[in-house]
């Protein structure tokens, strides 16, 4: 039986200037700490652009498509904290992609 594609996402976007220290901490302290400890959330990674924009990118990896409906994820994704950073956040995108290469 062929099991379910892994979910790649990818997340890009600016920050507004003056809460960049803040996103930073935010992304390291809590987001990724958090999503980490949702059951099968897989990795997570960041990185920065070195030219253009969005200027920061996250990645990360789930087992399935059903891992983002979980109530441990929708906690993960709605703190407090996550609720001040959004509305700073500029030229936000979020691409969900099935993987399918190579097979999961």
């Amino acid at each position: 039986m062929k099991k379910e594609p892994r979910i790649i996402l990818i997340v890009q976007t600016d920050i507004d200037p003056e809460m960049e220290q803040e996103f930073n901490r935010w992304y390291e302290e809590e987001h990724i700490p958090l999503l980490l400890q949702v059951p099968g959330v897989l990795s997570a990674r960041r990185g920065v652009s070195q030219e253009g924009s969005p200027k920061y990118v996250a990645i990360y990896e789930h087992e399935n498509i059903n891992v983002q409906k979980s109530p441990a994820y929708q906690r993960a994704v709605e703190t407090e904290w996550t609720k001040r950073i959004r509305p700073h956040f500029k030229n936000f995108t979020r691409r969900l992609l099935f993987q399918i290469y190579p097979d999961p």
